[in-house]
This record gives C-alpha cells, structure tokens and sequence, in this order.
C-alpha cells in the first residue's frame, strides 16, 4: 500500500473537504463529516447526511485502490448546474507518474515549481485516477488536469495532484467547466510543504493567505 510523507496542506475553499484514504476510512469519514455539519437535530437531514457518508466511504475506498492517499470533495450546498469537481494526491516512484507531453507547462505553487498538464476527455473516456463524487454524480469526466511535483520530500520520488471536472458533456456549460479549472488549478498553487508525517491540513479559503 502506497504511502506518501504527509507534509503538506491546502487551502481550500469554503464547503471542500479533505479526507485521508489511508486507516479506518468509516471513522475517518464519520469524523469529517461530522465537523463538516455539527450536530444534527432534524431527522430529514440526518437522513441525508448518512446517504452521504455512506457514498463518501466508497468513493474514498475506490480511490485508496488508486493509490490515492488523500481526496478533496465538495461537501458543501449542491452544485446549481452539472458540473463538478474533485481532486486527489497520489505518490508515485520514477516512471509511475504521468509523462510529460509535448503541451505540458511549469506551474509556481507555494510548494515550489511542479509541471502540470490538462488531458481533455472524449465521450466514454475514464482518467486515470478517477474519484467519484458523493451523492448523485454530474455525469462522467470532461477535464483531468495533473500537477506533478519532483522529490517533494525525502523517500518521495514525485507526488501527484489530481484533479477532475466532472459533468455534463454539453457545450453550453463549457464556461463553467473552465471555472472549475481555474478553481482546480487554485487549490494545487496552494499547496505547500511543512509539518509532521501527519500534518496535512485542509486551511479554509480564509485560513491563510
């Protein structure tokens, strides 16, 4: 099982939240939830919510057999149009991370530089690291944009963010895909290093600068 040094945070904006795939994935999520929400008195909602865990708790297992060690998903109000996203961190040793291609770019992070690349996907297409989305999904994947950061930290030859803009495949709701790429791309150019082996955090977008 694959395990990257957990030295790094984000900043996140208001209604994500990180979840680490690794360890007791039902308490983890229960316990993200559960600061995500407070407590809960109606029942509809309480109803609701344990949909949601249950839906998070598959979606963060399928992603751990990804080798994904954390995801970052929208827990916040439903999204007002089809369209979505969710991201994910993977470490990869040389040779596993994704290859450079000919369209790929050098991005400044918090973190340091990181080279990032967008693959547009066809109709039936998947990523490679794909996240479900809790809950009643958009639809499939539109966009994978992937930033790769080199020897990010000792034993750790790259790690891999990932994100995806999942929705539907209509040309009217292009704008919005583009948006959610650009918030995509926010997140990753947060990313910084620092703190203990379990020390990644989720800062709000108000948290830090």
């Amino acid at each position: 099982m694959s395990r990257a040094p957990r030295r790094y945070s984000l900043v996140l904006p208001p209604g994500f939240v990180l979840i680490p795939v690794q360890g007791d994935v039902e308490a983890t999520v229960r316990r993200v939830v559960k600061q995500h929400y407070g407590a809960i008195t109606d029942d509809r909602t309480r109803g609701r919510v344990r949909r949601l865990e249950r839906s998070l708790v598959a979606a963060v297992l399928s992603a751990r057999e990804q080798g994904v060690v954390d995801v970052v998903l929208p827990l916040g109000v439903p999204w007002q149009v089809p369209v979505s996203l969710s991201l994910a961190f993977a470490p990869a040793r040389s040779g596993a991370a994704p290859d450079a291609s000919p369209g790929s770019t050098t991005v400044v992070t918090r973190g340091g530089e990181a080279r990032r690349e967008v693959v547009e996907h066809d109709a039936g297409t998947r990523p490679e690291i794909e996240v479900e989305l809790p809950g009643d999904s958009p639809g499939g994947a539109l966009r994978t944009v992937h930033h790769v950061w080199e020897a990010p930290a000792p034993g750790l030859d790259h790690l891999v963010g990932t994100f995806t803009v999942s929705g539907s495949d209509d040309p009217e709701l292009a704008p919005m895909v583009d948006a959610l790429t650009e918030l995509g791309d926010t997140i990753m150019a947060s990313l910084r290093w620092g703190g203990g082996e379990d020390a990644d955090t989720a800062e709000t977008a108000g948290g830090a600068a």
